[in-house]
């Protein structure tokens, strides 16, 4: 039996309530704000925040898309690998990736035709990259490892966490084999907190 959209929505929305406050904590730290009261263990903070929230996104597709997911792979309840799942998410729907939009800059009351966002967020090939870069600092370094021990992350972590935001603030998922589509707002007006709401792509 099909799970109500309400109820994927809702733990959709969890998902990205987790993220809100994984990216709120980076920016703290980022800030100057010191956890562990030394810069390299702050650091590997900031990394594993990052990389758990790039899971959660990735979780969040899998939550969206989980119909037309376990039609095909039964083992969705124990997938934890991200990267394949975001690439078997693709082979399924390959329009799955949040899509940034905002709101017009007049608002007229009425029904809101939602702008697309062109840039300055992160990107499914930024996404593959920033993922395979924190996980570089899970692990501790082989002392005989040449070279210096210094992650490229080619952007500063805190231009990576606001490229974050700018994906997800506002944005939109198409839901595979459907005309509708979630509108996700990370900071509702009126509570706070996270808010999907059903609605048509056109």
């Amino acid at each position: 039996m099909t799970e109500p959209i309400s109820s994927l929505a809702v733990a959709y929305c969890n998902c990205m309530d987790d993220v809100k406050h994984r990216l709120f904590h980076m920016n703290r730290i980022l800030s100057g704000y010191s956890p562990m009261g030394h810069e390299g263990l702050d650091g590997e903070v900031v990394f594993l925040l990052m990389r758990k929230s790039l899971e959660q996104i990735a979780f969040s597709s899998l939550i969206a898309h989980r119909d037309a997911y376990s039609q095909i792979h039964e083992d969705f309840a124990k997938t934890w690998r991200v990267k394949g799942l975001l690439e078997r998410i693709r082979a399924i729907h390959p329009a799955f990736y949040p899509k940034p939009v905002s709101f017009p800059a007049v608002d007229t009351g009425r029904v809101k035709h939602l702008l697309d966002v062109t840039e300055g967020y992160l990107t499914q090939d930024e996404f593959a990259f920033l993922y395979d870069a924190c996980s570089e600092v899970l692990h501790t370094w082989n002392p005989y490892r040449p070279g210096p021990r210094v992650v490229n992350t080619q952007r500063p972590m805190a231009e990576w966490v606001q490229r974050i935001q700018r994906l997800l603030d506002l944005h939109y998922i198409q839901l595979a084999g459907e005309e509708g589509v979630w509108v996700v707002q990370m900071q509702h007006p009126e509570d706070g907190k996270v808010h999907a709401f059903p609605a048509s792509p056109h």
